[in-house]
C-alpha cells in the first residue's frame, strides 16, 4: 500500500460523501461511487465520530470482532447527537431486537432461538417453498408482461414467513404491509419523513398486538410451526419471555422478508442485464439437477447486495495495523461498513464488476454479515433465492426487461419497486 494515509482528507467532514450516496444516480447504481471511494482510500473519517469502510478486509475484521457493539446507543455519535425527547424515551423503554443486542444477552437469546430454528426447519420447508413458487409463477402466462416484484419477489418470502409462524394465508397481505413499513426504520433518518416515523410506530404496535394474540392461540393449541417451537424451547429454567417472542417475530418479518424480496428482485435484474449468464444458468441446471443454483445465488448476492451496510460501535480502540499506516479508530466511534463495496473488492474477487455465476469464491461475499451477528436465517434466504430464481430461469425460455426497473428510495436495504418483464 502507498505511504499515504488511507483516509480521504477532502471528505473528512463526510458531507460530500453523504451527498453522493443520496444522489439519485448513485442510488440507482452505487457501485461506481464505491469503486471511486475504495480506490481513493478504503477508510473514510466522516467526522463526528463516524467512519466508513469500503473494502473486504476491514469489513470482515469489523464484523468478526468481539470488541464491538451492534447497539448504536453505546456510540459517541449517538450520545452527542440524539435528542432525548419523549419519542426517544418510548423507544428506549422497548425491548431491543436481537439484532442490536450484545453479549451476554445476545448470546443467551440467540442460543435459545437457534435450538428451534435449525437446518431441519429449512429442510422441512423446502418442498413447500417450491410449491409456493410454482403456484405464483403459474399465474404468469407465456407472452405476458408482468411485474416480478408483485408476482414473485414480494409474496413468496412473506408466504414462507407466515408458513413458518403458522399465520393464516388470509393474513399475509397485512404482514406484507407491516414489513414494507417497518423496513424503512433500517435506513438513515434523513430518508424518513414524520409520516414515515408515525407509520413505522403504528405498524410495530399492530404487529405486536397481532403476535401477542397469536402466542395465546399457540400456547393453547401448539402446532408444527416455528412459533410453537420457540414457545416450547427452554434451556434449564431459561425460556423466551413474551416480549422476546414478539420481538423475534418483528425481526423475522423485517430481516426475513425485505432482504429476500431484494435478493430475488436484484438477482433477476442482474440476469436480465447479463443475458449470457441467464442462458448459462439455463444450460447448467434442470428440475432434477439444481446443483448450479447455490453458486449462482451466491454470486448474485455478491454482485448486487440486498443489505448494503452494517454498523458497529467500537468498545475499545481499533488499531488497523501497518497495512493501514497504523491508523487507530477511538473507542466509542461508530464504523459503518459498506457491504456492497466489500463484495466488489478486486483484492478478493477477480473482475468484481462482472457477473460470473460460476465464480469459484462467490461464497466469500459478506451479504449476510459475519461474526456473532451473522444472519440466523441465511440458509432459509439462500434456499428461497435458489428456488425462486432457479424456477424463473427454468420456466421461461426468454425473459427481458420492458423498461428500466424502478429503484426504491432506500439505502441500507437495496431493491426495486417495480420490475416489468416480458415472457416468451
Amino acid at each position: 500500500m502507498s505511504s499515504e494515509l488511507p483516509i480521504a482528507p477532502e471528505l473528512s467532514a463526510g458531507d460530500a460523501f453523504f451527498a453522493e450516496v443520496f444522489d439519485p444516480v448513485n442510488r440507482a447504481d452505487p457501485y461506481g461511487l464505491y469503486t471511486k471511494m475504495r480506490d481513493s482510500a478504503p477508510l473514510l473519517d466522516a467526522g463526528n465520530h463516524l467512519w466508513f469502510t469500503f473494502n473486504h478486509d476491514l469489513a470482515q475484521r469489523l464484523l468478526r470482532s468481539r470488541s464491538v457493539s451492534s447497539n448504536e446507543q453505546r456510540g459517541t455519535f449517538f450520545q452527542e447527537n440524539v435528542i432525548f425527547d419523549e419519542k426517544f424515551q418510548r423507544y428506549a423503554e422497548t425491548e431491543p431486537l436481537m439484532l442490536f443486542m450484545d453479549p451476554p444477552d445476545h448470546t443467551r437469546l440467540r442460543r435459545l432461538v437457534a435450538s428451534a430454528f435449525t437446518p431441519r426447519t429449512v429442510e422441512r420447508l423446502t418442498p413447500r417453498i417450491q410449491e409456493l413458487t410454482d403456484g405464483l409463477l403459474a399465474e404468469v402466462g407465456m407472452g405476458e408482461v408482468f411485474d416480478l416484484v408483485e408476482a414473485l419477489a414480494r409474496p413468496l418470502p412473506v408466504a414462507v414467513i407466515c408458513e413458518l409462524l403458522g399465520v393464516p394465508r388470509a393474513d399475509e397481505p397485512i404482514f406484507m404491509q407491516w414489513s414494507d413499513t417497518m423496513a424503512k426504520a433500517i435506513d438513515p433518518g434523513a430518508l424518513r419523513s414524520e409520516e414515515d416515523e408515525h407509520q413505522i410506530e403504528l405498524a410495530q404496535t399492530e404487529l405486536g398486538i397481532y403476535t401477542e394474540d397469536l402466542l395465546k392461540r399457540r400456547r393453547a393449541d401448539p402446532g408444527d410451526d416455528l412459533l410453537s417451537a420457540l414457545i416450547a424451547v427452554r434451556e434449564g429454567q431459561d425460556r423466551l419471555s413474551e416480549a422476546e417472542l414478539v420481538n423475534l417475530v418483528i425481526l423475522l418479518l423485517i430481516a426475513g422478508h425485505e432482504t429476500t424480496v431484494n435478493l430475488i428482485g436484484n438477482g433477476a435484474v442482474a440476469l436480465m442485464r447479463h443475458t449470457d449468464q441467464f442462458e448459462r444458468w439455463q444450460a447448467e441446471s434442470s428440475p432434477t439437477d439444481t446443483s448450479f443454483d447455490k453458486n449462482a445465488v451466491d454470486e448474485l448476492l455478491r454482485y448486487d447486495t440486498p443489505v448494503q451496510m452494517g454498523m458497529r460501535v467500537l468498545l475499545e480502540p481499533w488499531d488497523l495495523g501497518p497495512s493501514y499506516d497504523n491508523v487507530t479508530i477511538p473507542a466509542g466511534d461508530q464504523v459503518l461498513t459498506l457491504l456492497g463495496a466489500a463484495n466488489r473488492d478486486p483484492a478478493v474477487f477477480d473482475e468484481p464488476n462482472q457477473l460470473d455465476l460460476s465464480r469459484d469464491n462467490a461464497a466469500a461475499n459478506l451479504s449476510f454479515g459475519g461474526g456473532i451477528h451473522h444472519c440466523l436465517g441465511m440458509a432459509l434466504a439462500r434456499t428461497e433465492g435458489q428456488i425462486a430464481l432457479g424456477s424463473l430461469v427454468r420456466r421461461f425460455d426468454q425473459l427481458e426487461l420492458v423498461e428500466e426497473p424502478t429503484i426504491r428510495n432506500r439505502f441500507v436495504l437495496r431493491g426495486f419497486e417495480k420490475i416489468l418483464l416480458a415472457t416468451s
